[in-house]
């Protein structure tokens, strides 16, 4: 009883874990970059870790060769990208290496950077931030309806 109810715990976490890979990501990408504020305290056993993690990944790219390659050939040809398919597992393994930095991160934070300001940003930086949003075209994370005025100058067109 208990047994059967730990693996749906189990499996939802997963599942809730899988929706949300990019956070995921984004985080063990913050941890290996020096311009995210981190200290080597983190970013050397995270950088290890993913090291690790991709070596331990090219063993299982080629032993999942095979599958990957049916896969891959059932890909739309203008869709195809042989690293994506091919080096996927030593992504996963890598990303998942990063994440022995996280209790560093986490004794980081404690101990220092909870304490810290949020540092002033220049206008320089506002400014490179906004080219960029407005190079994208389109805002994917928030829509934006435009409001435009009526020709008798009143609200919503």
């Amino acid at each position: 009883m208990v047994g059967a109810r730990a693996v749906r715990c189990a499996l939802l976490a997963a599942a809730l874990a899988a929706a949300s890979c990019t956070s995921v990501v984004r985080y063990t990408d913050a941890l290996v970059d020096a311009g995210q504020g981190r200290s080597l305290f983190t970013r050397l056993p995270a950088t290890v870790g993913g090291t690790v993690g991709f070596t331990v990944g090219i063993p299982v790219d080629v032993a999942t060769f095979v599958p990957l390659w049916i896969y891959y050939r059932s890909l739309p040809r203008e869709t195809r990208d042989p690293l994506s398919v091919f080096l996927f597992p030593s992504f996963v393994l890598w990303k998942v290496g990063v994440l022995v930095g996280a209790p560093f991160d986490a004794v980081e934070w404690v101990a220092w950077r909870s304490g810290q300001d949020a540092p002033e940003m220049t206008p320089q930086e506002r400014e490179a931030i906004e080219r960029e949003w407005d190079a994208r075209g389109a805002y994917p994370v928030y829509p934006v309806t435009p409001i435009r005025p009526r020709a008798d100058g009143g609200g919503r067109a």
